[in-house]
């Protein structure tokens, strides 16, 4: 009989006794393997679930949150390091790039050692500013892409007064205050130099007026005076005016031009009594002879088979340098002045190499008792004062 025929006989209730006892007995080793076998799985589990006991479980979340942050980390990283890498490229590579297409005043290109932008200030300020020097030693901040903060001192020659100007160039745009800049020193002398609308008589009138006030002022009146030549005077003319009233400060020369009747500019050059080293340099002086008068005249160069005295030779070669200097500046000339002013300064050079370097008028410092004396006694057309303090401040 098969073990399957006994089994159903056993289930069924129909085995005899031999035959329970064999399939007991096999159930019971069944049993018993099947035990063995239980407490294995159960074995083979514990040691699975390990890591899902409290100690473990918290040591693989760590493990896991250090994977994370550390992804986390180079992510931030690579952020950090790409952003800054634009940073440096943008403020170290493009704005360079793009101050490169503008005025750049701390360039230097002009000199050997100082920044152009101390020349194109002193240029400017000589033919354009009577009365008023701007300060050589620029302060410069660079704001990128083209922009500047600049800052100076502007001094008034005759109060010996100065104002901190703070102004800003913006990729070859104007200064932003250059009207303060240019006209607040020259506007007396515009009206004297160009009277429209005058007549003969009016002139001789204004010239009787401001007189007859000169001559009721304290003698030590200390004035500040715009006076028009009846004829336009040569350098060397000039430089005799000032041997024969050495009482008198000889500060701006206005110097003649071809006539425009579209504009009414001044233009000139300040004299040796108002001149002083500022920025000097080799390369500058050897390019433009006399840029620095002062300099200059301390080993004159040309002189010796020349008639005219050194001074005048010197003021000559000044006004004709810096006219050059603004000139080769075209960037300097439209941010400083305006767009059209280099043809004004290119004709106005060439009119002096035709017709010689003349001024039809200057401006003068002096006591009053002293400056009398000059109006009477040479050919003035007419004049202004300017201002009037009651004695010079500093007594030499």
């Amino acid at each position: 009989m098969k073990y399957r025929e006994v089994i159903e006989r056993y289930k069924k209730g129909l085995a005899s006794e031999e035959e329970k006892l064999i399939v007991e007995q096999e159930i019971e080793k069944y049993e018993a393997i099947e035990e063995y076998i239980s407490d294995r799985i159960d074995t083979v589990f514990d040691d699975l679930s390990i890591p899902l006991n409290n100690e473990q479980h918290e040591e693989g979340t760590k493990n896991l949150n250090k994977s994370v942050n550390r992804r986390l980390r180079k992510t931030a990283f690579f952020s950090a390091a790409v952003i800054i890498a634009l940073v440096i490229g943008i403020f170290f590579i493009i704005s360079p790039l793009a101050d490169s297409f503008y005025y750049n005043p701390a360039k230097i290109s002009v000199g050997s050692e100082n920044r152009d932008i101390d020349f194109d200030v002193y240029a400017f300020s000589e033919l354009n500013l009577p009365g008023y020097s701007l300060s050589s030693n620029v302060g410069i901040e660079k704001l990128g892409f083209g922009e500047y903060d600049i800052r100076f001192f502007r001094t008034n020659l005759f109060t010996q007064e100065s104002n901190y100007v703070t102004t800003n160039i913006k990729r070859n745009n104007k200064i932003t205050d250059q009207t303060e800049i240019i006209w607040h020193n020259g506007f007396n002398f515009l009206n004297v130099r160009y009277p429209t609308g005058m007549s003969i008589e009016f002139v001789n009138i204004q010239k009787d007026r401001v007189m007859n006030h000169l001559v009721r002022l304290n003698p030590v009146s200390y004035v500040s005076a715009n006076l028009i030549f009846e004829n336009d005077l040569t350098m060397e003319e000039l430089h005799e005016l000032e041997l024969k009233y050495p009482h008198i400060e000889f500060i701006w020369a206005g110097i003649k031009v071809p006539k425009d009747n579209t504009r009414r500019d001044l233009i000139g050059i300040h004299l040796i009594n108002s001149n002083k080293v500022t920025v000097v340099d080799r390369l500058v002086e050897e390019k433009y002879p006399a840029f620095h008068i002062l300099e200059w005249l301390t080993s004159p160069e040309g002189c010796n088979s020349s008639k005219m005295s050194i001074e005048a030779k010197a003021y000559e070669l000044h006004y004709k340098s810096l006219l050059q200097y603004m000139i080769d500046r075209k960037e300097a000339t439209d941010v400083l002045d305006y767009h059209d002013k280099l043809s004004y300064y290119k004709s106005a050079l060439e009119y002096a190499e035709e017709n010689g370097v003349k001024t039809y008028g200057v401006l003068v410092y002096s006591n009053a008792e002293d400056l009398i004396p000059l109006i009477e006694n040479e050919s003035i057309k007419t004049l202004e004062l300017n201002e009037v303090m009651a004695s010079k401040k500093y007594i030499n």
